[in-house]
């Protein structure tokens, strides 16, 4: 597991002296530079960019809100001591948008294969807010799709790419007719692993994607309940009564359309 510490806001450091011009070093100008896009701030995560949403909590605590990062500290050392197998936690900011200053603390739990639970504790008002999401994005199935690609391209070659000169001239290579040939057999067998999907696995990008297996679906479960035992046993160290909590009945099994 690993655990990054979030860094201290530039804002708030003091500015330094800027020397004169005659001692600032001259760089070459970058061409573009003016219209670069925004940079993400350092260790942040974008918590619009995590897949689908799995399953969740949330509650408030009235009249706890000076507790927070008591709560928030006691809560990463709950989830560093459980060691979930394969599960890294850190501590990260997140983001909506690079043009948006909002930001907010996360703390985050990812196992692979695309499995992410935000936690966040925060001060709303007087009261304190706490919650977890766990999301799930798709991993693109690189494997078959190379293979898909590889075919499509010796396919490819041979119906557009070598070229005949007719009796008397060998064959020539046409470039163009490669590239063409290729992408018009990658479409079709795209077409025809989309319904093969839809058939066989009941979804259109089955082949396109890694699906999860029962193994993956069981450690997201595990993930997120662990999360969630982890919350309430760091808001009981810091002296808040959990019974007056909100009680979550059923979790996601890690799938979509599991309860357990």
């Amino acid at each position: 597991m690993t655990y990054q510490q979030q860094q201290p806001p530039t804002s708030s450091q003091p500015r330094q002296p800027v020397p004169s011009v005659s001692q600032q070093p001259q760089s070459p100008s970058v061409p573009g530079s003016q219209t670069s896009k925004p940079a993400p701030p350092p260790n942040s995560i974008n918590v619009n960019n995590l897949g689908y949403y799995l399953d969740g909590w949330v509650d408030i605590v009235e009249g706890m809100g000076e507790k927070v990062d008591i709560v928030r500290s006691n809560l990463l050392k709950e989830l560093i001591a459980h060691e979930m197998p394969q599960v890294q936690v850190s501590e990260k900011t997140g983001y909506v948008s690079l043009t948006s200053n909002e930001r907010r603390p996360y703390l985050i739990t990812s196992k692979t294969p695309g499995a992410t639970t935000t936690i966040y504790i925060g001060k709303h008002g007087k009261d304190l807010f706490a919650s977890w999401r766990t999301f799930v994005h798709l991993v693109v199935n690189q494997t078959v799709i190379l293979v898909t690609l590889g075919i499509c391209a010796i396919l490819g070659l041979f119906m557009g790419g070598i070229r005949s000169n007719g009796f008397g001239g060998g064959p020539s290579f046409s470039f163009g007719g490669w590239v063409t040939s290729t992408i018009i057999l990658a479409v079709i067998a795209a077409v025809i692993m989309g319904i093969a999907g839809r058939i066989i696995k009941g979804s259109f990008t089955a082949f396109f994607f890694m699906e999860r297996n029962l193994f993956d679906a069981e450690d997201t479960a595990a993930m997120s309940l662990t999360v969630h035992k982890s919350i309430f046993r760091a808001l009981d160290v810091t002296g808040i009564d959990i019974t007056k909590l909100r009680l979550k009945r059923d979790f996601k099994g890690g799938r979509r359309g599991e309860d357990v």
